[in-house]
């Protein structure tokens, strides 16, 4: 009876409690959970998930940037799946590895570049004639305090430039450069198979001795340490090993091949009496030189062609610039005749300190004397940080066809606002029109398309306007399509209304032009 009574009690209690708000939880949108940076994170996780199927790999921690292009891990150890190999036989282990790719705002190039501080291999990873020798020469393991690899493809040109860099320890500092004028991927029609070709402009590996030198002695005989043994044994390998290359076709050595078997024995020699290096560089006549199957067929040809060199000196040596002109340059009133090659080298910092404001200010006075090259990079380099600076040399550059320059040119004038980009077209184009463009409807249309796209012609919007509307007067289609084109480009950046105000004044021009020259008699 008690518990009856009590209900209507406990309810009307529960009704004069105040009532506490619910604490409002934001649910996960649509777009927080799919958005360009989860979608490609995620997939980055299942990439790393699907390499485990050839090798067990773990990670301390993980990095990934989507918008740069740039994964980094730590502590990675990677233990491949080796067929025929104890488990766990081959490990590889990094404190940081970076890959880096081509940011998402650069999509000019293709670039990739692999970076590791610390990299240790196991003997297990290396096949087993190999692990005896090293063995023999006293190492346990394999540590390169320093690996680097970087690609870059140029999707204008075709061409693609390769360096590799690595420091192992106790042995040498390795570094290869690959600079290739063109790519080719063409496919053979018979086989349905890819063939690759390379326009090859140049190459070189130096290696910088760490203490291999050393080691190496420990397994040679006494009697052929002396510089002159060594002279004789290397030069006589190099030449033996050359004329089996040649086959039974052309066993003699040619000219260039018994020179370069003259410079290994050399410089073999010079290695016993102290020197530490060994470059080998091309040497070709008239690069770029294509290698592809055709080429490769006979090597004697193929090593003449490429004339590969051995010396102890190393080529990026030859890019630095002597003290006497760099004071010059930075000194001297008068423009050095090789302004744009200092610029570059103070803004890249390869052949002289690096010196950004002192580069961009002498590439800057060859630039205003003409250099469309120096306007480029300066145009490169300014064409973020300072995109209105930039914009005036990026014009130059593109109006002489500079490789690259109009990439630059429309990333520098979207930073630029319209009055200023208005005014820095209107400076570079100040003369008239050009009274020999009016007898001609196809001159018209090439000169708007030349305003329009800045190559040729300075960009000018105005006359690209001006010409392109002559065109479509006279009943051209493709002078219409660009005149329309200048109209929607400006409504995507967001000054249609300035850009009205002037398109009312260049159409008057247009009209009274097309009066008082007589355009309809011309053009008959």
């Amino acid at each position: 009876m008690f518990i009856p009574r009590l209900r209507p009690a406990l309810f009307g209690l529960v009704l004069a409690l105040p009532v506490q708000p619910a604490i409002a939880q934001d649910r996960p949108g649509f777009f927080d959970v799919f958005n360009f940076e989860t979608i490609t994170t995620s997939l980055m996780h299942t990439l790393m998930s699907t390499a485990r199927v050839f090798a067990d790999i773990r990670y301390g921690q993980i990095s990934f940037d989507p918008l740069a292009s740039r994964l980094t891990l730590l502590d990675l150890d990677v233990r491949p799946h080796l067929p025929g190999y104890p488990p766990d036989a081959c490990t590889v282990t990094a404190a940081r590895a970076t890959i880096s790719g081509q940011p998402l705002d650069r999509p000019d190039a293709s670039r990739l570049r692999i970076a590791m501080d610390d990299l240790d291999v196991s003997m297990g990873c290396l096949p087993p004639e190999a692990r005896g020798m090293v063995y023999g020469v006293g190492l346990q393991r394999i540590a390169l305090p320093r690996f680097d690899l970087g690609l870059r493809y140029d999707y204008a040109s075709g061409g693609m430039t390769a360096e590799l860099s690595a420091d192992v320890d106790q042995i040498a500092a390795v570094e290869v450069q690959m600079d290739a004028d063109y790519v080719s991927f063409r496919m053979d029609p018979e086989t349905e198979e890819p063939r690759l070709a390379l326009d090859l402009n140049a190459a070189h590996l130096t290696i910088d001795d760490r203490g291999g030198w050393k080691m190496a002695t420990r397994v040679m005989p006494p009697d052929l340490q002396s510089p002159e043994a060594l002279q004789q044994i290397v030069a006589g390998a190099v030449a033996g090993a050359l004329s089996e290359a040649n086959g039974v076709n052309a066993p003699q050595l040619s000219e260039e091949q018994q020179r370069f078997a003259a410079e290994a024995g050399a410089l073999a020699a010079a290695v016993a009496q102290g020197s530490r290096r060994v470059v080998l560089a091309t040497d070709i006549a008239d690069a770029p030189f294509r290698i592809d199957e055709d080429s490769t067929v006979e090597f004697q040809p193929l090593f003449d062609a490429l004339a590969p060199m051995l010396s102890g000196h190393a080529p990026r040596l030859d890019a630095v610039i002597p003290i006497a002109t760099l004071q010059t340059a930075l000194n001297s009133e008068d423009l050095p005749a090789n302004a744009r090659e200092l610029g570059q080298a103070m803004l890249t910092g390869i052949g002289t300190p690096r010196n950004v404001a002192s580069g961009l200010k002498l590439l800057a006075r060859a630039s205003r004397n003409g250099d469309a090259g120096a306007a480029f990079l300066i145009a490169e380099a300014l064409a973020d940080s300072d995109p209105e600076t930039a914009y005036g040399h990026a014009m130059r550059a593109a109006a002489n066809n500079v490789p690259g320059a109009l990439a630059v040119l429309d990333r520098a004038e979207r930073g630029t606002g319209y009055e200023k980009m208005i005014a820095l077209q209107n400076d570079a184009t100040a003369s008239g029109p050009d009274e020999t463009l009016y007898s001609s409807v196809l001159q018209m249309r090439r000169t708007a398309r030349a305003y329009l796209n800045g190559t040729g012609r300075y960009r000018s919007y105005r006359a690209a306007y001006y010409w392109a509307s002559m065109a479509a007067a006279a009943g051209d289609a493709s002078g219409a399509a660009m005149r329309d084109e200048i109209e929607e480009l400006m409504r995507m950046r967001g000054d249609k209304d300035a850009w009205a105000s002037e398109t009312a004044s260049l159409e008057n021009g247009v009209l009274r032009d097309w009066i008082n020259k007589d355009l309809p008699g011309r053009l008959q």
